[in-house]
Formats: C-alpha cells, structure tokens, sequence
C-alpha cells in the first residue's frame, strides 16, 4: 500500500513538472519617460519618448537616439501613457508589444512639428517604479 501511494506522488510529481515554463506573449521592461514629439495642437494626440533601460538588461529594446545632448540606447515612443507618468523623469514599469519597425509620426497639424523615427510600444499594463 505504501509502494503504491509513493508511486502515485512521484508520478504526480513527474508529469507535473514536465512541461515547460509559461513564457507570456507580451515583452516587460522598466524604463524613463525623456520627453515627448510636438505634431499637434492637441498635445493629447503627441507621441511620449520612453527610454527602455531600466532591466531587463540582457534586451534590447528600441532604436539608439540623442536627444537633449544624452545619446538613449533603447528609445521607444508611445500614445498610451498613463496621465500618472506623463512627465519627464517618470520611471515605468511596462508589459508591451513592440512594433516591428520605426515608424514615422504622419499629419502633424503644427507648422514646425518636432518628431522622431522610432518604434512604436504598444501599451498593456504600465505601473510605478519607486
């Protein structure tokens, strides 16, 4: 009786441990938000710049880019930030889909719109890094 519940866990115990790791559909990244593009009068409408580099590390994210003077590594832009974090030096943590490659911000209404060719960070879930 014994042999036979011994048995019993360790199967349990095997097959459960047998498949693989959940691995999500989406990419996480902590990041400073460094600015943002002016194209339209509703500043509502503006893409926010978002440098990716706080971890994970061992990604990388974005396009290189200097912007003030600093040169960014992992610069990504966004529509969908949170009015919480829409200020320069915010630290963010995201859950995001990337776009495959940069894109152009198209139909600014200003006469003189300032915008950039970067990836476009497609937003899931975003949330305080303190």
């Amino acid at each position: 009786m014994n042999l036979f519940v011994l048995i019993i866990i360790f199967s349990s115990v095997f097959f459960a441990c047998k498949d693989k790791p959940f691995k999500p559909n989406y990419e996480n990244a902590g990041g400073f938000v460094i600015g943002k593009e002016k194209c339209n009068a509703d500043t509502t409408k503006d893409y926010w710049l978002v440098d990716l580099s706080i971890f994970p590390l061992q990604n990388t994210y974005g396009d290189t880019l200097v912007f003030n003077g600093i040169t960014y590594n992992h610069l990504v832009k966004t529509l969908e930030l949170s009015p919480e974090f829409k200020f320069i030096g915010a630290r963010v943590d995201f859950d995001f889909h990337l776009s495959a490659f940069a894109i152009q911000t198209n139909n600014c209404t200003i006469v003189s719109p300032f915008v950039f060719i970067l990836k476009e960070m497609d937003v899931l879930a975003q949330g305080e890094i303190r």
